[in-house]
């Protein structure tokens, strides 16, 4: 097979691209157009010039939000793609969908689907489907095939856009062709690259394609309250940027779902269905891991393909998303030979094993009637125009790091009170030791977030306070703000992963990972380090170098975060000049060792053999519950399996943990 690729200036012009590369009509024919032109009659226009000079050709074609041809990305353009086969058939179709997506799919694969079918482009409009039960119900004529293609665009208007044939144009219209013969070789790829921002949301209703409410607030207002209204007043069109996620129960990767239209009810649509108590978070870009994974799959395709024509469907979200960089996804695929597509608002993909649809993701399907691979090297750009984000995506993200960290604050205060209820209603009954009793074990849990939340939350709020400052004076520093996001994240990320930490330490479910010491001290000082600087606290570290160990990494962080937190907390009480905490890392014996030394005059004698009791403490009762040394012996010693033991030097008191 071959393909020939053309950007549509005029009739006159086509037709001399087909005289001069000696394209003969034939039934064998396909022709694939992409369009920005809304219009019907003018796609007529085109779809009747193509019907003159190749009338037995098969066409199908979509509108667009951009058109892709040979690694180049354009907009407001049409591209012709015509692929010449010479050992397949094709049978297509264009029908318009039931109101069951899962019947139609069915009756569009008993339309086109033969013996020998290897794979189905389909192009559908999005309104009034569910792309998910379309694929569903192809899949369930014929498993073994590939399905690629997408939603249309309509460059980014979100008034309707189209997909169309030479004899129909429709709003609300599906056209498949399917691909035949047993010489043919199909393979298809995709990539997404969309993670969470922030924490998870639970949808409390919904109906079909359609959300009302998450966490019983109208989904308009979420994307409002996290994003700021500069978001929401742009929906759609600003929900490319910031789609949903979900994970795939299959392999724990996650899905992005974009607002498709808003009805201005508070409610938003989508391209599939969105189930009630489904568990989502609103999500942002990696563009780093955009670049890599499309390399990868390139190398992929590559080495396992053969490839003489490539077509790639992609989502216009992810265009935007990427912005003046976004040809450096698209063009790499020029050293696997012909390719072109477009830009629309959702991606088809299926295989043996999967069938998705997908949103803000980058789709290709590789076509060959011959077995010879690429016999070509592949060269990748070493390096790329970095990524720069527009001051609205910044306010953006500032704005859900500052309410994420609101509300955790919130969360960190009820969290405090209910830990000191619980503590005193277990002394006044004086029962069972705490690690025995399942209510105690949720008092020592929260006592401990509680107390690991505070210095996070601080500095999540002055940094997010200082953007906004920032902001309003019109003092914009790019690198500033970069820098101070990427700490905001740092920040959620630790304080999102904290409660599931703990949540699991009692599950026997939990697993160790190969870590060092100097980076599980490193990771402890991150969180606490400004409080250090802010309290003029000097931290010496001395560590030998790649100590590796097998642990529970989260849980030796927080009794690290905790140890810490107690030297400085008595170096402040005591007015220490010169104030100095010392960190060594090293291995004797085969055993790991981590040593915490401050200057504070040491411990009490008399208590020194107390100091791990529960709800022992040498604070005020208001300041503590007396937990946390407790709980920090209690991990090292139960759940590693180590040792944690204090004692006194010339200076202060020093804490020993010891690991295997």
């Amino acid at each position: 097979m071959k393909t020939f690729n053309i950007r549509f200036r005029s009739d006159e012009k086509l037709r001399d691209y087909i005289y001069e590369h000696q394209i003969i009509d034939s039934s064998d024919v396909l022709i694939q157009v992409f369009t920005h032109q809304k219009k019907h009659d003018e796609i007529q226009k085109i779809t009747d010039v193509i019907r003159q000079l190749l009338p037995s050709a098969t066409l199908i074609g979509t509108t667009t939000d951009g058109e892709i041809i040979e690694g180049r990305i354009l907009t407001a353009n049409t591209v012709v793609s015509i692929s010449v086969f010479e050992h397949s058939s094709l049978k297509s179709t264009f029908l318009e969908p039931k109101s069951d997506s899962f019947e139609s799919g069915v009756s569009l694969a008993n339309e086109i689907i033969q013996d020998d079918t290897k794979a189905i482009i389909l192009f559908a409009s999005s309104d009034n489907i569910d792309a998910y039960e379309i694929l569903n119900g192809i899949k369930s004529v014929k498993q073994d095939i590939k399905i690629s293609g997408g939603l249309c665009g309509d460059g980014g208007k979100f008034d309707g856009g189209s997909v169309f044939s030479c004899e129909q144009i429709s709003q609300n219209g599906i056209t498949a062709v399917s691909l035949n013969g047993e010489k043919l070789n199909a393979a298809n790829r995709y990539t997404s690259e969309w993670e969470p921002v922030g924490r998870a949301f639970k949808i409390t209703k919904s109906k079909k394609n359609r959300i009302f409410t998450v966490d019983k607030m109208s989904v308009y207002d979420l994307y409002e309250k996290y994003l700021g209204p500069e978001i929401a007043t742009k929906l759609p069109l600003s929900g490319l940027q910031f789609p949903f996620v979900f994970k795939d129960p299959i392999n724990g990767s996650y899905i992005a779902r974009s607002v498709r239209s808003n009805p201005g009810d508070g409610s938003l649509t989508f391209a599939t269905k969105m189930d009630e108590n489904q568990s989502i978070h609103i999500a942002f870009g990696n563009a780093d891991k955009m670049f890599k994974n499309t390399q990868n799959l390139i190398k992929d395709v590559a080495k396992n393909a053969p490839i003489e024509s490539l077509f790639i469907y992609a989502s216009g979200g992810r265009r935007r998303f990427l912005q003046s960089i976004a040809h450096a996804e698209i063009e790499p695929y020029k050293m696997l030979g012909a390719n072109c597509g477009y830009y629309g608002y959702g991606e088809f993909f299926a295989d043996e094993k999967k069938t998705l649809f997908l949103n803000q993701s980058m789709t290709f399907l590789a076509l060959s009637e011959s077995q010879q691979k690429l016999d070509t090297t592949l060269h990748f750009k070493a390096h790329y125009k970095k990524f720069d984000m527009n001051l609205e995506t910044t306010r953006a993200l500032t704005n859900i790091a500052k309410v994420s960290s609101q509300e955790l604050q919130e969360l960190n205060q009820k969290l405090e009170l209910r830990v000191k209820e619980e503590v005193q209603k277990s002394r006044d009954k004086d029962s069972i030791m705490i690690h025995n009793s399942k209510l105690a074990q949720m008092g020592e849990m929260m006592s401990m977030i509680a107390h690991q939340w505070r210095q996070p939350l601080s500095a999540i709020s002055a940094a997010s306070t200082g953007l906004q400052v920032k902001i309003e004076l019109d003092k914009y520093d790019e690198k500033l703000f970069l820098n101070t996001l990427e700490k905001i994240e740092e920040y959620v990320y630790h304080l999102s992963n904290t409660i599931d930490d703990f949540a699991g330490f009692f599950k026997p479910s939990k697993k160790k990972e190969d870590t060092t010491l100097e980076r599980l001290t490193d990771k402890a000082l991150f969180i606490i380090s400004s409080s250090f600087v802010k309290n003029s606290i000097e931290v010496i570290t001395n560590h030998q170098k790649d100590v590796g160990l097998n642990t529970y990494s989260n849980e030796v962080i927080q009794v690290l975060i905790n140890l810490l937190k107690n030297a400085e907390n008595i170096i402040l009480k005591r007015k220490i000049e010169d104030p100095e905490i010392i960190i060594n890392s090293f291995e004797k014996n085969g055993k790991k060792i981590i040593e915490i030394i401050d200057n504070a005059g040491g411990i009490d004698e008399a208590i020194i053999d107390k100091i791990f009791e529960s709800y022992f403490t040498t604070k005020d009762k208001e300041d503590s519950t007396g937990l946390g040394l407790y709980m920090s012996k209690f991990i090292i010693e139960d759940s590693c399996k180590g040792k944690l033991k204090a004692e006194n030097t010339s200076d202060g008191a020093k804490f020993t943990i010891t690991l295997d």
